[in-house]
C-alpha cells in the first residue's frame, strides 16, 4: 500500500527527527555542512545503535536518509567490531568514503562513535579532500 504522506521528504530543508539535545546537535552539524557545501545532495546524522535519523537534509526524493540509515549504521558497527577484534591492523575508525561515477558518499563517526554523519555530493561541486575537512570541522 502506497500512502503518499509517508513517502514525502521535505526537500531542501533540514528535517530534525527528534526535539531533544541530540536533535539540536545534529541540526547544528547539518547547518554547518550546508553553509559550507551549499550544493550537497544529501546529509544526515544517525544514531548508530538504533539507526534513528536525528536530522537530515536532501535535495531530491531519490536520496532518502530513512532508506540508507540502517545499512550504514550496520557497516560502521561491523568495521568497529573488526577493529576491536584486531581483524586488521589499524587505529580508530575516522571515516569511510565511497567513490561513485559522478559523486562520492562519505561517512564519519561523531559523538564519540555513537552517531555518524553521512554526506553525498557531486564530484563536480567539491573535491573529496575539501568535503572531508568541512565534515571534520562540523562533526567534532
Amino acid at each position: 500500500m502506497n500512502i503518499p504522506f509517508f513517502n514525502r521528504l521535505q526537500l531542501k530543508k533540514i528535517t530534525v527527527g527528534t526535539e531533544d539535545e541530540a536533535g539540536k546537535r545534529a541540526q547544528t552539524a547539518l547547518e554547518g555542512l550546508l553553509a559550507d557545501l551549499p550544493d550537497l545532495l544529501m546529509a544526515c546524522v544517525v544514531d548508530i545503535q538504533s539507526g534513528r535519523v536525528l536530522a537530515s537534509y536532501t535535495t531530491t526524493t531519490t536520496y532518502n536518509p530513512n532508506q540508507i540509515n540502517l545499512r550504514n549504521a550496520k557497516l560502521l558497527r561491523v568495521i568497529t567490531d573488526a577493529l576491536k577484534a584486531k581483524a586488521w591492523v589499524g587505529g580508530p575508525l575516522t571515516d569511510v568514503s565511497v567513490m561513485l561515477e559522478d559523486q562520492f558518499h562519505h561517512l564519519r563517526p561523531m559523538n564519540e562513535g555513537k552517531w555518524y554523519c553521512f554526506l553525498a555530493v557531486r564530484m563536480a561541486d567539491v573535491n573529496l579532500g575539501i568535503a572531508k575537512e568541512i565534515m571534520r570541522r562540523h562533526t567534532v
